[in-house]
């Protein structure tokens, strides 16, 4: 009874730290990486480089590490398999909203140079308009530079939360009232 009280108790704890333990979408054109991360337990990026593409998986320790050249070749046609049509899964939109608010944008820098002058000189005034509105670093400039570093953070939880909130609440505010 013992041993049955203590699987409970570790399966609850491994299900709280995987309800709770957050995940990070990063996204950094200086370093050319583009990944995702669950917190220290798992992590899989893509580096880009200017003639071969890096895979960098790691799992509680195990690490993989995969590079892919560059492609030159024209690609090869596969033949088309027709699928039997699936019944498409109804979202609302009021229920995406809900989800893509439980996000955290940690961290936000965004410089852009359209190449145009004018255009810059036009836009900038509205760059700054969204920096200081957002309280984050977003600007356009006029050195030929275009750089992003996004950091998105969000958990399970939340996701859960804003999913059920969205489908009993929400539901049940618009009853009785015409669509």
């Amino acid at each position: 009874m013992l041993w049955f009280l203590i699987l409970i108790f570790i399966i609850a704890i491994i299900f709280s730290y995987l309800l709770f333990a957050p995940f990070y979408f990063e996204i950094n054109s200086i370093t050319g990486l583009c990944g995702i991360r669950f917190h220290h337990l798992a992590s899989a990026g893509l580096i880009f480089t200017d003639d071969s593409l890096k895979i960098d998986i790691r799992i509680a320790g195990w690490n993989k590490q995969t590079y892919w050249p560059a492609i030159t070749e024209g690609k090869k046609e596969k033949p088309v398999i027709i699928k039997k049509k699936k019944k498409p899964l109804k979202i609302s939109f009021s229920m995406v909203k809900a989800i893509l608010n439980s996000f955290k944008v940690n961290k936000c820098y965004l410089t852009i140079d359209s190449g145009n002058m004018q255009l810059n000189g036009i836009l900038y005034p509205f760059f700054y308009w969204i920096s200081k509105r957002t309280h984050k670093t977003i600007e356009i400039n006029f050195l030929d530079k275009n750089e992003i570093i996004l950091e998105i953070e969000n958990n399970f939880a939340r996701i859960l939360k804003a999913f059920i909130f969205h489908q009993f609440i929400y539901k049940n505010k618009n009853h009785g009232q015409l669509k």
